[in-house]
């Protein structure tokens, strides 16, 4: 079995000190010098950006170890921006607005206290609270970062080792606006997550009866009621990812997910759909679930495979047990909304059930894809004389072709 790293972040309220203020404040400038040197120079790997950077931060007076992480903040950033202009995608000139602290070296977790390094031996210690202290007094796992944010908050990343789960068969997930299926031939379950929807709708008819005519007030009251629905929503996909993990351990399955990054571009303006139409289904939080089921997947060593778009077409076209092409019921009876007719099967069968059901057979087909054997190739030598020769296994089947006349 492969044994991998899974990683993840844990967060808490803490209280920041000025001096600690201004130490963000100072590394969020070496963040923004990286940057501007990165650009001027077009350096976006770790080791080039730290001989440029390196003598250009020395008038910083602060210890090697946050200008070392500033480095490495700089070139993640335009790493990405590099990466968005390959794909075509607008990119702005980056530069760090907030103060931030990040470092993955000098400190310290001890006695349930984080000790942030000042310099000269001097630490600046947090509190952590109970669950915190839980979760990290794990001895299998590794504290392996820190970043202090201005909103006084601290987030606190940690991993361990985890031998990935012999997986047996697979179980596909169909993420719908309302529902979410998720399971294979043998079993489908339905999660409802219409609540997410109606959060979403509630917030829009809140923030559209703002009459302040004050941007800098509608915008903080904006922002607080788009951070109550981003955590009442994030808070309803996390029971929903926790049970398919979890259901999905207990069964060696593997996880398998169908990629709908393109869906954004269904619902654009000029594509003559009303406007609460395109507003409902572009807060539709496919990519969160996703998110979240990974790296809870990785936790507890479940594989996670994610399907390309021309390999899950017509997962809602197609039967799951003859592979005939289904019909769709009447649009004006809803009773059989959403429900599909098979005509060799004879059977009504639900549009999103069907879905996850081939969603998981063609997860199946690139999860228990034939390898070929071990020494396809080998080097035989026959006798001290002849010359080494390569062997080819005779078991492996080749491409036979008819001979050309």
């Amino acid at each position: 079995m492969a044994i991998v790293t899974a990683v993840k972040c844990i967060n808490q309220a803490c209280s920041l000190s000025e001096g600690m203020l201004a130490m963000m404040e100072t590394f969020r400038q070496m963040v923004n010098d990286c940057l501007r040197i990165g650009l001027e120079n077009n350096a976006s790997t770790l080791k080039r950006l730290s001989k440029l950077c390196y003598p250009a931060l020395a008038k910083y007076d602060i210890i090697s170890y946050y200008k070392l992480n500033a480095i490495s903040k700089a070139a993640g950033i335009l790493s990405n921006r590099k990466q968005s202009i390959k794909r075509g995608y607008p990119t702005r000139t980056p530069y760090m607005k907030r103060a931030l602290l990040i470092s993955s070296y000098g400190f310290k977790v001890e006695n349930g206290v984080l000790q942030v390094p000042l310099g000269d031996r001097r630490y600046f210690d947090i509190l952590l609270n109970s669950y915190v202290k839980c979760i990290l007094s794990d001895a299998a796992v590794i504290v392996r970062s820190f970043t202090l944010a201005a909103n006084n908050t601290v987030s606190i990343a940690y991993s361990k080792e985890v031998t990935e789960i012999g997986c047996n068969t697979t179980a596909g997930v169909d993420r719908n606006l309302a529902n979410v299926a998720y399971g294979n031939h043998d079993r489908v379950v339905m999660f409802d997550v219409s609540q997410a929807v109606r959060v979403a709708e509630n917030t829009c008819s809140i923030t559209r009866s703002f009459r302040r005519n004050d941007v800098r007030i509608r915008k903080m009251v904006t922002d607080k009621y788009g951070r109550r629905r981003r955590n009442r929503v994030s808070q309803l996909l996390h029971k929903v990812s926790k049970a398919i993990v979890q259901d999905a351990k207990e069964r060696k399955a593997a996880i398998v997910f169908e990629d709908i990054t393109f869906i954004r571009k269904l619902y654009q303006k000029g594509n003559y759909q009303g406007r609460e139409y395109r507003g409902r289904m572009n807060s539709w939080s496919f990519f969160e679930l996703k998110r979240q089921v990974e790296y809870k997947a990785a936790w507890e060593g479940v594989k996670v495979i994610t399907l390309t778009k021309s390999k899950t077409r017509g997962t809602s076209q197609l039967c799951p047990r003859c592979g005939k092409r289904v019909q769709e019921a009447e649009r004006d009876n809803p009773f059989y909304r959403r429900q599909l007719w098979c005509q060799d099967c004879r059977k009504w069968m639900d549009r999103d059930v069907v879905a996850a059901m081939n969603i998981a057979r063609r997860g199946a087909d690139v999860f228990q894809r034939p390898e070929g054997l071990a020494g396809e190739a080998m080097v035989q030598e026959l006798g001290s004389v002849t010359p080494v020769i390569l062997k080819v296994d005779a078991s492996k089947l080749t491409l036979s072709r008819e001979p050309i006349s």
